[in-house]
C-alpha cells in the first residue's frame, strides 16, 4: 500500500525538525536577528544536508568529498551569511513577512549550492571521473 514511500535518512529528518525552534522564535519576535537565524539555519540545512544527503547521497559516502566540501564551505558559507546579514539589516522589510523571508533563503540556498557544487566538482575532478561518480570529461 505504501510502496511509493522511501526510507528517509534520520540524520536529515533531525535537521529538518531543527528549523522549528528558529521558526517559532521568528514567529513570536519579528526582528532582523531572529529572521537571520532562521534564514541561516535554512540555508545551512539546504546546502549541507538536503543537497548532500538527499539529492546526492553517493557523494556523501566519499571521504574526499567531505574534505573538499568542508574546505570550500568554510570559505563560501560565512561570506554568503555575512552578505545575507547585510541584506537583512539594510532592507528589514524583507524579514517582516514569511514570503520574502523564505524567498531570500531559497535564492541564497540555490546560489550557495551552485557555487559549492561547481567548486567541489572542479576540485574533485580527476578522482571523481576515475571513480565514475563525477561529470564526464569534456
Amino acid at each position: 500500500m505504501f510502496d511509493y514511500m522511501q526510507k528517509r535518512d534520520p540524520f536529515a529528518i533531525a535537521f529538518y525538525c531543527g528549523a522549528v525552534p528558529f521558526g517559532l522564535l521568528w514567529a513570536f519576535h519579528h526582528a532582523v536577528w531572529t529572521a537571520f537565524l532562521l534564514q541561516a539555519y535554512l540555508i545551512t540545512m539546504a546546502v549541507f544536508v538536503l543537497d548532500t544527503f538527499e539529492m546526492r547521497p553517493n557523494r556523501a559516502k566519499q571521504r574526499r568529498f567531505w574534505k573538499v566540501m568542508l574546505l570550500t564551505g568554510v570559505l563560501v558559507h560565512p561570506l554568503l551569511l555575512f552578505c545575507l546579514w547585510r541584506l537583512d539589516a539594510v532592507y528589514p522589510g524583507l524579514v517582516r513577512r514569511w514570503g520574502p523571508l523564505f524567498i531570500v533563503a531559497i535564492l541564497a540556498s540555490i546560489l550557495e549550492m551552485v557555487i559549492l557544487g561547481e567548486t567541489v566538482d572542479r576540485l574533485m575532478g580527476t578522482e571523481a571521473q576515475q571513480d565514475g561518480t563525477g561529470p564526464p570529461a569534456s
